[in-house]
């Protein structure tokens, strides 16, 4: 069995070499890489390989010259014509003395019905200034 596997495996590597080696081969040694690709020299050939230069003319170099910007004309208004209002007309606000005595009326009524109640006096007071600031439209 051990021949066996040995005979298989030798084949396998020599398939493996013999497939292999068009990948690994060149056209002598490597001497790295000149102008921008790979070239193989053998070493008993003396070989330069020298590409020539390539001549490109300087730039020249071209100001344009600066935006020119026009301000708009100036726009004269004429002055409006003065205008009259009339005079507003006086106002008239109610006065507060419905809504005090009410209020005053109902914290008196609410803390004598519901004997002295914090609540019962607030609801009276709300309900009083209700209806005293009512009378006075």
């Amino acid at each position: 069995m051990k021949t066996r596997r040995f005979r298989i495996l030798s084949v396998a590597a020599l398939a493996l070499t013999a497939l292999s080696a068009p990948a690994l081969a060149h056209d002598g040694y490597f001497y790295g890489r000149h102008y921008g690709r790979p070239h193989f020299v053998f070493p008993s050939q003396r070989v330069v390989i020298v590409r020539p230069p390539v001549f490109v003319p300087r730039p020249v170099v071209v100001y344009l010259p600066g935006p020119v910007y026009y301000a708009p004309a100036p726009v004269y208004y004429a002055a409006p014509a003065p205008a009259y209002y009339p005079a507003p007309a006086p106002a008239y606000y109610a006065q507060p003395w419905g809504t005090i005595g009410g209020a005053l009326a109902g914290a008196a009524i609410g803390g004598a019905v519901g004997d002295g109640r914090p609540g019962a006096i607030v609801a009276g007071s709300l309900i009083g200034a209700v209806i005293g600031g009512g009378l006075g439209r």
